[in-house]
This record gives C-alpha cells, sequence and structure tokens, in this order.
C-alpha cells in the first residue's frame, strides 16, 4: 500500500475498497487543444451525471474563464483515459503582473473575496488561486483515490505559484472534506456560476499550508514530488507519483 493509499483510508473509512495500482496514473496540464478537450469533457460528463448541467452538443462544458490567462486546468489520466480534472484561477492583485482577471469566486462573493485579500494582503499585492471544476468522471465516481491525487497536484501548483490564500467554492455536502483539509468557511451558501447548485466559500490561508503537508500525506507528495511535477508547467505528461 502506497503512502496516499494509507492517508486516504486513515482520512476516509469509507473508501476502505482496495484502491487500484496507481502506477497506471499520469497527469498534463491543459495546455493544448486536445488536454482542453479532455478537461472540458469529463466536466460535462461529471456534471451531466448530477444534473447539474444541460446536456451540451459537443459534449464539453466549458466557460469565459477558460479561456483567460488566469486559469489552469489539470487532467489525470488511468491507463490514458481522461478521468478526472481540476481548474484553479489565480487573482492576483499586483498591477504589473500578467494575471489580473477576476476569478470565479470574486463574482460570487465580491465583499468576501475582497475582505480575503486585504486580510493577507498587507504587505504586498495579495494572490488567492481558486479550485473549481474538481471532478471525476461518473464511471470513477466511486475512485475515491482521484479526489486525493487531484489534491496532490493543487498543493503542488498552489505552493509553486506562491499563493497567499486558497479559496474554493464547495458543494454544502463536502464541506466536511474541506475542514479536514484546513478550510474555513466564510460565507454562503449561493449558486456558483453555470451550474445548478449552491455552495459555499471556504478559505485556507498560505500559514496553514504546512500543517497540510505534514498531516495528510497525499497532499505533500513523496520525496523529490516538486521536481518531478515542475514538468508540468513546461506541458509534459508526469506520472502521478514520482516512484512510479
Amino acid at each position: 500500500m502506497t503512502t496516499t493509499q494509507a492517508a486516504a483510508l486513515s482520512l476516509f473509512r469509507q473508501t476502505a475498497t482496495p484502491m487500484p495500482p496507481v502506477s497506471y496514473l499520469t497527469a498534463r496540464l491543459a495546455l493544448d487543444e486536445q488536454t482542453q478537450a479532455d478537461a472540458y469533457a469529463v466536466r460535462h460528463a461529471s456534471y451531466l451525471s448530477g444534473g447539474y448541467i444541460d446536456p451540451q452538443p459537443n459534449g464539453l462544458f466549458a466557460d469565459a474563464d477558460d479561456r483567460a490567462g488566469h486559469s489552469r486546468s489539470l487532467v489525470v489520466y488511468k491507463q490514458n483515459r481522461p478521468v478526472a480534472s481540476v481548474r484553479l484561477c489565480q487573482l492576483d492583485q499586483d498591477p504589473g503582473a500578467p494575471v489580473g482577471a477576476e476569478i470565479p469566486a470574486a463574482r460570487i462573493f465580491p465583499e468576501a473575496v475582497q475582505r480575503l485579500a486585504a486580510s493577507v494582503g498587507q504587505d504586498r499585492p495579495a494572490r488567492l488561486i481558486e479550485i473549481n471544476r474538481l471532478v471525476r468522471h461518473p464511471d470513477f465516481a466511486a475512485d475515491f483515490e482521484l479526489v486525493f491525487v487531484l489534491f496532490r497536484f493543487v498543493g503542488f501548483m498552489v505552493t509553486s505559484a506562491g499563493a497567499d490564500m486558497t479559496l474554493s467554492c464547495v458543494r454544502r455536502n463536502h464541506t466536511p472534506f474541506y475542514k479536514r483539509m484546513q478550510f474555513d468557511y466564510v460565507d454562503g451558501p449561493r449558486r456558483y456560476a453555470g451550474v445548478k447548485f449552491e455552495t459555499n466559500l471556504m478559505a485556507c490561508p498560505r500559514a496553514r499550508y504546512a500543517k497540510v503537508v505534514r498531516d495528510i500525506p497525499f497532499v505533500g507528495g513523496a520525496t523529490g514530488a516538486d521536481t518531478h511535477y515542475a514538468a508540468l508547467l513546461h506541458g509534459e505528461t508526469v506520472s502521478v507519483f514520482a516512484e512510479a
């Protein structure tokens, strides 16, 4: 059993069903058209199966934030099949930064996001990252390891970006999971953009990142993972586990 699998079983006893081998898992940032289409297709299948969107003729679900420079999506593949995805949207309040678009959470909870940015941006302009569009293909809805894998990459990308705080608009039934991940309730519920469900705004400040990595091994990853995952930023496909 890998460290990730052991941590998963410890954190969530309901995931006691044996997990599949991890060596078939790879990940890639959606920097090219095919990977973008893979991300949008997994989203569409996931949200449609839950009744959260109406079917789209092309079987893809995307929005204006996907075309903006402040967003990056990551796709996880199992034996080359796209099975999970997550998007990170960055809000950088530095006027000179290349990233300056408004993140979805700031449109849904404008006052709360403004307060959060002010609370961490005392010495320099704040940099916030929102986790959103975190989905699994419905064929893998019971594969809890994919959630842990997505958060493993979220942890890498959040820390590599030097984010002061991580935000997420969380469906109410997922709130306990995010609390275990050191997120605090901030506001809500309110309807999230483009989907038929309500979310609570939750936030995790940078001061807690080290605790998350220390207490939840599947987020921190194995020794050398940061170097291994750095290839993601250049559009390369990486194995989920550096030791795999």
